[in-house]
């Protein structure tokens, strides 16, 4: 059977022959940078310093939470998304293989990595973007054209990118690529972090390595064999080999030696250079922590955790390092997909990074209903909870009504103000007057009464008049 025959089987056939070449998980060696330290710092060597891992993962993870959403331009958050364009589709399921969760997570290690990362745009027949396909940084060129068009030489890596990318020449136009990048100096590709901060990766690879080194040795300094006897090379080279074998590996820790022919073994004491060996990897980590802008709490120090406000911190991670990047990624989304020209906007939600604790939220969203921010129902939403009847009315606190209003009952705006031509002296007379009368109290009327006072008036009259004649 053919190689290409292996991928036009029956449905429900299952051959025991591999279809293709295994896909590993590792990041290419590409484009690695000499350290001082003499160790090539490359993707897959600064990955595998804990601290890095640390600083890219946590940060690819939190702006990958941050679940975007296409809608008008201006129109409130909590406003249903906009699903008439083809980039609604993407935001949701980017291609066939990842979820927007893992196209975000590759994207941004990538981008915190080399400063730049690439997707290749596929379109259909009529021009809509289909699929968004990320491409290694380190498989790409940025070629300048004499007329200023930018192409990308994209290096096919893998059977799938082959497969999915075979319609689309190796110099793709940048129409249909979304390239993200980040701090650069000319305009087109941004410059390798990891090649900047090769040396400080350099020192914590190389202690790593050190105390893995160390561990391998039996957790113990090493030491000499001493003899008084004159020993050929190939003699002192067998005993060393012995020697290594009886003790070294965390396997021989605590095996008993027997030595013979008047051999000694002298231990050699640690330095005060292999005693600071926790304290220079501290600094080690905090040097790299400062290259990707990731403060010490987020990496679990616990002295950084016992004396700062949780909260506090939090918020001041999201402005300083988690709000840049997601600014990044709307911008750069509107600019390729034209959403200006159609009066969208991407907009990409960090509130699930701020979540409080229940006692502060529910505090926080009693201020918002009181204050007359939000309504109740907008702040249920915002707690999972479903909408009650009359919720969507937006409270006003009753001290802060405007002046003449039917809430505060004081008088309206012009109060006491003279009309056109009269005297200032009349009008304010006239305004005691109406006020005058306005606060005194209604008497209700009582026929009885009045008829009394008739009665007493007609009496007076009757009597002044007997009095004159």
């Amino acid at each position: 059977m053919g190689f290409l025959a292996t991928f036009h089987q029956p449905a429900g056939i299952i051959r025991s022959a591999a279809a293709g070449t295994p896909a590993q998980g590792l990041l290419p060696i590409l484009g690695s940078t000499p350290s001082a330290t003499g160790l090539q710092i490359n993707q897959a060597s600064a990955m595998s310093v804990s601290t890095v891992y640390a600083c890219v993962t946590i940060r690819a993870k939190d702006v990958a939470r941050c679940r975007p959403s296409l809608r008008k331009a201006g129109a409130p958050r909590d406003s249903k998304p906009f699903t008439g364009h083809p980039l609604a589709k993407l935001l949701r399921r980017p291609n066939r293989i990842q979820t927007w969760f893992e196209f975000v997570l590759q994207m941004q290690a990538a981008l915190l990595l080399r400063n730049n990362a690439y997707a290749v745009i596929l379109r259909d027949a009529n021009g809509r973007p289909t699929q968004l396909i990320p491409v290694n940084p380190d498989a790409v060129m940025v070629l300048e054209a004499v007329d200023g068009s930018i192409f990308y030489q994209v290096n096919r890596v893998g059977l799938f990118q082959l497969a999915m990318l075979r319609d689309l020449p190796v110099s793709i136009p940048e129409e249909d690529i979304l390239h993200l990048r980040g701090l650069t100096f000319n305009m087109l590709v941004g410059a390798n972090t990891i090649a900047l901060a090769r040396d400080s990766i350099g020192v914590a690879l190389g202690l790593e390595q050190q105390v893995a080194r160390f561990m391998a040795n039996g957790a113990r300094p090493s030491g000499v064999l001493q003899t008084a006897k004159t020993l050929s090379l190939d003699a002192a080279q067998r005993l060393r080999d012995q020697w290594e074998a009886l003790r070294s590996g965390l396997a021989n820790v605590g095996r008993t030696a027997i030595l013979e022919d008047g051999l000694e073994w002298k231990e050699m004491q640690l330095s005060g250079a292999d005693l600071q060996l926790l304290e220079q990897r501290k600094f080690s980590r905090e040097e790299v922590a400062l290259w990707w802008g990731v403060p010490l709490h987020k990496l679990n120090v616990p002295a950084e955790n016992a004396r700062i406000k949780v909260s506090d911190a939090e918020q001041n991670y999201v402005n300083t390092t988690i709000m840049p990047d997601l600014e990044l990624w709307e911008q750069k989304f509107a600019q390729v997909f034209a959403l200006d020209d159609d009066d969208l906007e991407i907009d990409f939600d960090e509130r699930n990074l701020l979540r409080a604790a229940e006692a502060e939220r529910v505090n926080v969203q009693r201020l918002k209903v009181m204050s007359g921010l939000a309504t109740q129902n907008e702040c249920r939403a915002e707690e999972g909870k479903p909408p009650k009847e009359g919720g969507d009315v937006l409270l006003h606190p009753v001290n802060l009504a405007a002046s003449g209003s039917d809430m505060s009952g004081t008088a309206g705006d012009g109060a006491g103000r003279p009309s056109d031509g009269e005297p200032a002296m009349k009008a304010v007379r006239h305004d005691r007057r109406t006020r005058s009368i306005m606060r005194a109290p209604a008497r209700r009327a009582d026929p009885s009464a009045a008829a009394r006072m008739r009665e007493a008036a007609g009496a007076s009259f009757v009597r002044a008049t007997q009095k004159a004649a």
